[in-house]
């Protein structure tokens, strides 16, 4: 599977909005890859029939975004974001993603988005995420 998920080391020095939207760029571009897309709809369809194989097949999704809570949990210890719970930040910074880059093409059938519609997207997210918990 092309891109298999968020991969950038937190650099203590650096701003974090560069940083922050370059890892939801790299999540972006695995919710448009087709073999990402297809494996969670295979998901989303198991756990109708099937809610323990479902639970397996998210976790090994799962496992493909952990670098993004590795580098808020560097950036939090590092005191730069304000969160005691990095995983649970991720999952809230994912979900603004997912909620325009993933759920619609699965649920409704939508297509990907395009280079602008990313760009919103990101920008948006991150913004939002930062104007919390920055």
């Amino acid at each position: 599977m092309a891109g298999a998920g968020p991969d950038l080391a937190y650099r203590a020095g650096e701003p974090l909005r560069p940083q922050l939207l370059e890892l939801v760029r790299q999540k972006l571009a695995l919710l448009r890859d087709p073999a990402f897309v297809d494996v969670a709809r295979v998901a989303m369809a198991a756990g109708l029939h099937s809610p323990e194989l479902a639970s397996e097949m998210l976790a090994r999704l799962g496992n493909r975004e952990e670098g993004l809570t590795v580098w808020m949990r560097a950036a939090a210890t590092d005191g730069r974001l304000k969160t005691d719970d990095p995983l649970f930040a991720s999952m809230q910074l994912q979900g603004l993603v997912k909620s325009f880059a993933l759920w619609p093409q699965l649920s409704m059938g939508q297509p990907p988005l395009d280079d602008a519609q990313q760009t919103r997207v990101a920008e948006a997210a991150v913004d939002m995420f930062l104007a919390y918990y920055g």
